[in-house]
């Protein structure tokens, strides 16, 4: 941006939209990975890895989406994807 204009309105309107849609996807991926780790001893090996194979595919799927958007899509969701992280440890009671 060699003119210095910067982002306008609707960029500022489309980092939002996708920060946001991080932080949901973030928060999920968070909290099913704390279910996962919760799981009973009991509970089947398969189980476990497959919940865990499921959640990284989906995380992958996502992101891959998103690179097929453009750099500010990514880098957008990543940081809301992050700040998932923060509010899915903090609302189970762990430290972030």
């Amino acid at each position: 941006m060699a003119d210095g204009a910067g982002l306008s309105a609707g960029g500022l309107e489309a980092v939002a939209a996708y920060a946001a849609l991080g932080l949901i996807v973030g928060f999920g991926y968070y909290a099913a990975m704390m279910a996962n780790s919760g799981l009973p001893a009991e509970a089947p090996a398969w189980v476990v890895k497959g919940l865990h194979v499921l959640r990284l595919a989906a995380a992958i799927a996502f992101f891959a989406w998103l690179a097929s958007l453009g750099a500010l899509p990514v880098l957008s969701a990543f940081a809301g994807f992050l700040l998932g992280r923060v509010v899915a440890f903090r609302a189970m009671g762990e430290d972030a």
